[in-house]
């Protein structure tokens, strides 16, 4: 071998180092394939947004002291950005604590209260209840100037929550608009993520035994998959949403009134949404199940079950990511549609859906009522939409570039 020859051998091998000292590892590949789509990124921002919201509705309730449950009937269908008074009866609770945590501090403003005439009260034990009856917030707050500071000091904070703010305004009940929105949306995704998870895992199970195995199994598990698929979705789910599930055995002691719509919509749409799955999954699996390395493993002796979840499964993982997130916009849509309807989640637990049902024959007096919930549905899944198109264009192996 000539100089130069060996001179060209070392510059290649040099050159070979350097791009092997560069090449990026599989997941950033994606990565910036999906940062690339714009409209990805900017869904799966939105997804994050309202995952922490949902996250952190308790304690956005405790900030807020607004419960997404509390009537207020003397505020229904305030506008936004309204302030309204509460109850007597809620202000008389707030009361009832104030005096069982700061009993010496109550008694001492009972008493001033009578003393200084600041209220129209038969007795001293009734003083702190007649006085948030018979005045509004700004009345309490002059009498309360009249008080030894200490004692006015600390029933001040108490007064300040009678009054509350209203960003999005009231329903129909005079609940706050914003903690529904909040509290629907934990419902709504809750729902939409955990159909997804769970037609994911049925689906990914029947697929792969009917693609790996064939034969009759195939045969039953595909016309079982291709009967549920030829069937119109929504006119059955809404029949399905019709049986009362109080009456099948053991089901209320094992779920609970509280959580029986919410386990009884999971399980209503995971019925009739794991068909597609099964279907990707199995044709990945007819492929992958002739190729080279799948019968190496067999002819080194490996288990069926080792075969389908160390190798075959990593393999369709991807594409069937890409259907998991458009499912969890149609499980949503869905949700909503039979919410809406009156067979989902059923009130007083929120969600987008039977706020809208609410709000129907309200648009005209309350559009708000409407508009909110519809938009966020909208903003969802579209969002999860985009998400998924994203994956499959970074995912996809001809698309990307290394």
């Amino acid at each position: 071998m000539t100089a130069d020859k060996m001179n060209e051998t070392r510059q290649l091998t040099a050159k070979e180092k350097h791009d092997l000292e560069h090449v990026l590892p599989m997941w950033k590949i994606v990565w910036q394939q999906f940062t690339e789509h714009r409209m990805a990124v900017i869904g799966l921002c939105v997804i994050i947004f309202f995952v922490l919201i949902a996250a952190f509705a308790p304690v956005i309730k405790a900030v807020t002291g607004l419960d997404p449950e509390a009537q207020n009937p003397l505020s229904r269908y305030q506008p936004p950005l309204s302030r309204t008074m509460l109850p007597t009866d809620q202000r008389n609770d707030k009361v009832l604590e104030f005096e069982n945590m700061n009993p010496n501090v109550a008694a001492e403003l009972r008493k001033s209260l009578i003393e200084k005439s600041l209220v129209q009260s038969a007795s001293e034990e009734d003083a702190l209840y007649d006085l948030v009856a018979q005045k509004n917030t700004d009345e309490i707050r002059e009498a309360m100037k009249l008080i030894p500071t200490e004692a006015a000091d600390k029933f001040l904070p108490v007064v300040n929550t009678f009054e509350t703010m209203h960003v999005f305004g009231t329903d129909e009940l005079g609940r706050d608009v914003l903690m529904r929105l909040i509290y629907g949306t934990r419902v709504s995704m809750s729902v939409g993520l955990m159909v997804a998870f769970f037609s994911a895992f049925v689906g990914l199970l029947i697929g792969a035994v009917a693609g790996y195995y064939g034969g009759v199994m195939d045969a039953v598990l595909m016309r079982v998959t291709d009967a549920l698929l030829s069937l119109p979705t929504l006119p059955f789910l809404i029949v399905m949403a019709a049986i009362d599930l109080n009456k099948v055995p053991l089901f209320k002691s094992l779920v609970g009134s509280e959580n029986e719509s919410i386990v009884k919509m999971v399980t209503i749409l995971l019925l009739f949404s794991w068909m597609t799955i099964a279907l990707l999954v199995r044709g990945s699996i007819l492929s992958l199940r002739e190729r080279e390395f799948i019968l190496a493993a067999k002819t080194l002796g490996a288990k069926d079950s080792t075969i389908i979840f160390r190798h075959m499964f990593p393999n369709v993982i991807a594409p069937m990511l890409v259907s998991v997130t458009l499912g969890v916009g149609n499980a949503i849509l869905f949700e909503s549609a039979l919410s809406f309807l009156g067979l989902g989640i059923q009130p007083p637990t929120p969600s987008w859906g039977n706020m809208l049902y609410n709000a129907q024959e309200l648009i005209s007096e309350a559009p708000f009522l409407a508009f909110l919930p519809g938009l966020l549905i909208l903003a969802t899944v579209i969002s999860f939409n985009y998400l998924g198109d994203g994956l499959q264009d970074a995912i996809d192996p001809k698309a990307i570039r290394r």
